[in-house]
Parts: structure tokens; C-alpha cells; sequence
């Protein structure tokens, strides 16, 4: 069963077609033309397109060909034409369109021709199947970053709801769109929607639309992004912040899978999948009573934790080739040195935040490879953390004999600058009064008087 989109001038030819499609077992939504073509490919999803060529005087099926090319380049186009040698229906073809039917169109050929269509849907859908490490967040083969893709592999494979979490910067919405794209609703939009930048008071009419005058300003109809989304993936970024009141309406939706937009009293069917994302605890925030209960079960059928960089340092040079390779830079490498120290820093705005190092170094480079020096040059002043330098141990037994040196040479000027008062010291070096007599007796140190 698909959903196929008949535009055809012709009352009774399209009452013909719109019949022996509904007998095939595919859901119809008939338009007389362009114009009203273009707002069902606006509102709705289709997987076919079926149009006729000649319509109003004129080869308008060009016009609806383009549209839906423009508009949905996942559905696959069929013209409808009197003539099978036409120029017009070649043109029609290099315009994007699948094939094209001569008249008269028995519907046993439209039942194939459909069939054709919606198996090269399937192929190319098939052809995008995900490999490892084809994604710049999903890159290394850290025991995090594998879990990770096994989860949005599953994700893929089912219809059911998904919560991703993790911080700023983790690729959320990334991995959002390639659940999306390896799933069988990837000819379908994938719609997204901010939940912390929108106004509360105008946050019902962007997920549900309007009618024209439901309230001051609603000079039009107006679809929300949930019907927007319709046959295919509605992402909510942020949905830890939606208000309240909206997530009891939101549930609704979930619930019924049907939609009302304001101003209306119908209610409309709607086939979404819904992905969420947050970088909040929303156990803690419905402890505290700022997200519903009901809600966040709902929503949290298939987790999915996208971790931070700092948990996974070691895939980082596989983030980094993966990135090189994307930007067109394949004839740049960077150095073993400055990859231990891009795995020492604290990058608190994971992936985003090593997009944005690499590209100031590969914009003040001068060479083909990329050093520690750079590095330094970019990062952010005291965020940069230097590399351990093995030399310090030149001259020492072992490392607690460097670490007992520099514990001896660090007490012994705090109490310099402190006039040998051990209180002051210690509060100099950040540690208990207990804590600094231990260590001064241990290394046989005294304070002032003693």
C-alpha cells in the first residue's frame, strides 16, 4: 500500500484512476492541477506521484513534475500521455520523472507501473544501509561508540519512539537524522523542531497549526510540524524544555496519533515516528515536577546515550581523519604529538568543539601537517592542557621521588609567602591544617616557632 498523489483536469478520468488505485489497495489524494498539487505535496507525503501530461490547454504535467521533484525527491514521478514518442514526456523523464504511461492506461499496467516504483524506493533505500564509521559521530571503536551504533542500528529497524541524551555538542540531532535515513521511513520528511526556542504562547500552533483567524495574526492556514512531518520522523531537540502544558497535549498526540490545530474542531490522522533529545536528567526534572511522568515513558521506549569525548579520547584521531577526509583536506595529517594532546583537552563542547579547533588549525597552517603548536595557537587561554613532559624525571629514581620533591618545594614557598604560619599555608595550597602537618612531618619541614 502507498500514498499516491492523482492530478489529472479530467473529472471522470480521475474518478477512474482514483478507483482502480483504491482497488489495488493504495490510499488516494486527488488534485485537478499545479496549483492545488503543489499544496498537497506541501501538506501531505506521498511515495507516488501520478500526473497527467496535458491539463488545462497546456503541459501542466511538466509544472506538477518539477514541483514534486523539488518538493519530495524521495516520491517517484509517473506522467500520464497520449503520446508515447512525445518530447514533451522525454523532457518529463530528464526533469526527474520515473516513466511515463501512454493512454489508455488499463489497471492492471497502473498497478505494475506502481509496483515498479515503490520496489525502486525500496532499492534505493537499501543502498544506504549504514557501514561503520560512515558517520563523523560514530566514529572509533571505543566500547561507547560501538554501543552507541549498535543502538541506532535497532533504532532503525523498529517504529518505535526514541529519547536521545547527552550533552551540547555530542551529535543529538545527527544521530537523529541517521535513525531517519536507514529507516523504512527515510522517503518520508524528517521534520525538527527546537523546543527551547519557541515562545510558549506560540508553542501550539507550531506543532499543531492553525486555521486563518484563530487568534490575532493567523492570516492564513497554517500546518504544524507534526502533520509537516507526516509518513516520516518528527525530531524534538530539546524537549526537556517544552512547557507543561504543551507536554499534556503533546502525550495526546502520541496517544491518539491524531492532530487538531487551533481554530478547528476536526481532527486530522497522522503517521509519525518521534525522536526526542535532550541534554537534561529527565528522571530529575520529573522529580522536581518539571516534565510529566506519562510523558517521559512515553518517549523513552529506545534510549540512546550519545557520550562525551572526554569518555572516549581514544576515538578521537578516527574523528579526526573521518573530518579531514569530509572537508576535502585528504592531502593534510596531523602529528602523533598534537593528537595525545587534542585527547588531553577538556573539549566540553565535544565534536562541535573539535570541529571547531581543527578548523582554525587548518586555517592558520602553513604546511601539510598539522603540529602541537598549532594547537596551543588555537585553544582558548586556559583551556589548553600541555602534554607531560617524560623529562622531568631526568635526575630522579623513580616518579615518587619527583612527586616527593615537588611536594617539598611547593609547601616549603607556601610558607615563605605565608612567614612559616602553617593555617595560611595550607589554605595557600587548598588543603586541610591536618593535612599540612602530616606532610610537613613526613618530610620533616617546620613552621614558624617550631
Amino acid at each position: 500500500m502507498a500514498d499516491i498523489l492523482l492530478v489529472d483536469d479530467d473529472v471522470n478520468a480521475r474518478t477512474i484512476f482514483e478507483m482502480g488505485l483504491e482497488l489495488l489497495g493504495h490510499r488516494v489524494v486527488s488534485c485537478e492541477g499545479p496549483d492545488s498539487a503543489e499544496q498537497a505535496l506541501r501538506s501531505h507525503t506521498f511515495q507516488v506521484v501520478l500526473t497527467d501530461l496535458r491539463m488545462e490547454g497546456r503541459d501542466a504535467g511538466l509544472d506538477v513534475v518539477r514541483t514534486a521533484v523539488r518538493l519530495q525527491p524521495q516520491a517517484k514521478v509517473l506522467l500520464i500521455t497520449a503520446y508515447a514518442s512525445s518530447e514533451t514526456a522525454v523532457a518529463a523523464i530528464k526533469l526527474g520523472a520515473f516513466d511515463y504511461l501512454t493512454k489508455p492506461v488499463s489497471t492492471e499496467e497502473l498497478g505494475e507501473a506502481i509496483d515498479r516504483a515503490l520496489s525502486e524506493i525500496s532499492k534505493d533505500r537499501e543502498e544506504r544501509q549504514p557501514e561503520d564509521g560512515d558517520e563523523d559521530i560514530l566514529a572509533g571503536t571505543s566500547p561507547l561508540i560501538q554501543r552507541v551504533r549498535d543502538r541506532l542500528r535497532r533504532a532503525a529497524a523498529s517504529e518505535f519512539t526514541v529519547l536521545i541524551t547527552g550533552e551540547s555538542g555530542t551529535g543529538k540531532e545527527l544521530a537523529a537524522r541517521i535513525v531517519h535515513r536507514y529507516s523504512k521511513r527515510a522517503s518520508g520528511p524528517f521534520v525538527a523542531i527546537n523546543c527551547g526556542a519557541i515562545p510558549s504562547e506560540l508553542f501550539e500552533s507550531e506543532l499543531f497549526g492553525h486555521r486563518r483567524g484563530a487568534f490575532t495574526g493567523a492570516e492564513f492556514d497554517r500546518m504544524g510540524v507534526i502533520e509537516a512531518a507526516n509518513g516520516g520522523t518528527l525530531f524534538l531537540d530539546e524537549v526537556g524544555e517544552m512547557p507543561l502544558h504543551m507536554q499534556v497535549k503533546l502525550l495526546r498526540v502520541l496517544q491518539e496519533r491524531r492532530v487538531r490545530r487551533v481554530g478547528e474542531e476536526t481532527e486530522r490522522e497522522i503517521d509519525v515516528r518521534v525522536i526526542a533529545a535532550t541534554n537534561r536528567d529527565l528522571p530529575r526534572e520529573v522529580q522536581k515536577g518539571n516534565f510529566r511522568e506519562d510523558l517521559f515513558y512515553r518517549l523513552n521506549v529506545l534510549p540512546v546515550h550519545m557520550p562525551p569525548l572526554r569518555q572516549r579520547p581514544e576515538d578521537i584521531p578516527a574523528i579526526v581523519a573521518q573530518l579531514l577526509k569530509k572537508w576535502g583536506y585528504d592531502d593534510r595529517s596531523i602529528s602523533p604529538g598534537c593528537l595525545r594532546l587534542l585527547q588531553r583537552q577538556p573539549l566540553r563542547g565535544n565534536v562541535r568543539e573539535l570541529e571547531n579547533l581543527l578548523q582554525r588549525m587548518l586555517a592558520l597552517s602553513d604546511g601539510e601537517i598539522l603540529d602541537k603548536s598549532l594547537l596551543a595557537e588555537v585553544c582558548a587561554p586556559g583551556e589548553f592542557r600541555q602534554e607531560f613532559d617524560l623529562s622531568l624525571l631526568d635526575g630522579y629514581e623513580h616518579l615518587d621521588a619527583l612527586l616527593e620533591s615537588l611536594e617539598r618545594t611547593l609547601i616549603e614557598q607556601a610558607l615563605r609567602q605565608s612567614d612559616g604560619h602553617v593555617t595560611k599555608a595550607a589554605e595557600r595550597l587548598g588543603i586541610s591544617f591536618r593535612s599540612m602537618r602530616y606532610r610537613m612531618q613526613k618530610l620533616g619541614l617546620k613552621g614558624a616557632g617550631e
